[in-house]
């Protein structure tokens, strides 16, 4: 099965998930630098709920965070996409956008890239008014 490739920018590639992406996605959750502002370390099943989770929020919504690899090298190096916010304040509900990204793929402007790239995304394909 050919998996689909939801966006594509010059350096990257925003797609569904795979079962491949698991061990490194897995990997970058249990990094105490990807996780630093978020409660806790993700276990390797905590990790599995969360990709469940975001495949189930694409098939509710027709929208998540998309799996992104670089397109030259076609390494997984984290997620961008839209999320329904979660949680109650003045200005939800609403959808935002949201990122995590190897260490190793910091600082390169990637999530910037991606970032935007759902941005034209939401608003396009989705008729998302507001991000």
């Amino acid at each position: 099965m050919e998996t689909k490739i939801h966006i594509a920018t010059p350096r990257l590639l925003l797609r569904e998930w795979e079962e491949e992406d698991v061990a490194p996605f897995t990997r970058m959750n249990a990094d105490p630098r990807v996780m630093e502002y978020f409660p806790a370390l993700l276990s390797p099943d905590e990790t599995r709920q969360l990709y469940d989770r975001i495949r189930h929020e694409f098939a509710e919504c027709g929208f998540g965070m998309f799996a992104v690899q670089r397109a030259a090298e076609g390494d997984f190096i984290g997620f961008v996409g839209l999320h329904r916010i979660g949680f109650d304040a003045d200005f939800t509900p609403g959808v935002e956008v949201g990122w995590r990204l190897s260490p190793a793929m910091w600082g390169r402007g990637y999530a910037t890239e991606a970032a935007a790239a759902c941005l034209v995304h939401a608003r396009e394909a989705l008729g998302l008014e507001r991000v």
